[in-house]
């Protein structure tokens, strides 16, 4: 089933609230691709309350339920989020929350001068529930968007093409993966400004997911060197290339003594192999994976050192308690 247009659901919800209320409302489009999705009025007789509205296809958890109010209190007028169904357990903090809604089956909280509506109770039409689907933000695609955006924080508010160049992915791609972190309640979009609403989380669904779905497609490769300590003079920067796991932890830090060596390089490798004689062995402590991000470090993170976060996710992935420990301070001291 697709998700239900806006207009659609607005209308729906408003037709069954004023079934249920006898009460007049009214849909009034606005222009402009940022704020409001429409304005309503809801009318008594000579009386007259405005609102305008927010659409959200499907508000499961608090998070998302505070990002929709976070966006309403940047509007002209008083916000009034619309969706397809509120479950009782969220719809019961909106008087608290002061956050007017309305869902297409017809429960509903509206506050205002001269003006208190409450229905509760009624059940979802399955008519305009929003089929589920898995997150694309997590798949082997959108994992790389959202490590973009996590790890190049001035990327954030970056066009769709250069998300896409810096991310390494096609341009319609972008769309869908914003899309589907602003639905799942990870990010908003306030006045064309996206920010994140929920950064741990995000850091966190990332940092699961990139084992699992994206980086064994990275043309993972295990290497041997003759000299245990032939990282200690070596560069990939100087072939484009980055050190992750427990070497760049212990040149941020110098505490680690490496027993592993984790490398991404570009796609042609040859040189970077062949320069420190990295010899092919399926057991060995040198992995090699593709780089997959085109965008500048942060300024405090030295040259050839891959992006904190996944430092301390290949940390995380090892699973040594040095290494967790290490992942910890990692985190803390660049990802908190």
């Amino acid at each position: 089933m697709k998700p239900l247009l806006e207009t659609e659901m607005i209308d729906a919800a408003l037709a069954r609230f004023a079934a249920q209320t006898g009460l007049r409302a009214v849909r009034e489009p606005l222009e402009g691709r940022h704020g409001p999705d429409a304005r309503v009025q809801i009318m008594d007789g000579p009386r007259q309350w405005t609102f305008d509205v927010e659409c959200k296809n499907r508000v499961d958890r608090l998070s998302i339920l505070q990002g929709a109010q976070a966006q309403m209190g940047r509007f002209e007028k008083k916000g009034l989020l619309i969706v397809p169904y509120l479950a009782h357990g969220l719809a019961r903090h909106c008087p608290d929350m002061d956050i007017p809604f309305l869902d297409t089956a017809g429960n509903a909280f509206l506050k205002a001068e001269g003006l208190y509506v409450l229905v509760a109770g009624q059940k979802p039409d399955k008519t305009y529930l929003r089929t589920e689907k898995p997150m694309r933000a997590f798949d082997r695609t959108g994992l790389r968007v959202v490590f973009t955006l996590l790890a190049a924080p001035d990327l954030m508010q970056a066009t769709y093409r250069d998300l896409a160049k810096a991310a390494g992915v096609a341009l319609g791609t972008v769309g869908w993966i914003l899309t589907d972190l602003r639905e799942h309640g990870f990010l908003a979009e306030i006045e064309g400004h996206r920010r994140w609403i929920d950064l741990h989380r995000a850091v966190q669904a990332w940092t699961t997911n990139y084992p699992l779905r994206l980086r064994e497609r990275l043309r993972v490769r295990r290497f041997a060197a003759k000299d245990d300590t032939w990282w200690e003079n070596a560069n990939p920067g100087a072939f484009d290339g980055f050190w992750g796991g427990e070497v760049a932890a212990a040149k941020l830090h110098g505490d680690l003594i490496p027993k592993t060596v984790t490398i991404y390089l570009p796609e042609d490798r040859k040189d970077f192999l062949a320069k420190h004689r990295l010899r092919a062995d399926p057991q060995g402590p040198i992995e090699v994976l593709d780089v997959f991000w085109d965008f500048p470090p942060a300024p405090e993170i030295p040259e050839g050192i891959a992006p904190p976060l996944l430092v301390y996710t290949d940390l995380l992935t090892i699973g040594d308690p040095r290494t967790l420990e290490e992942a910890r301070r990692i985190h803390e001291h660049y990802l908190a």
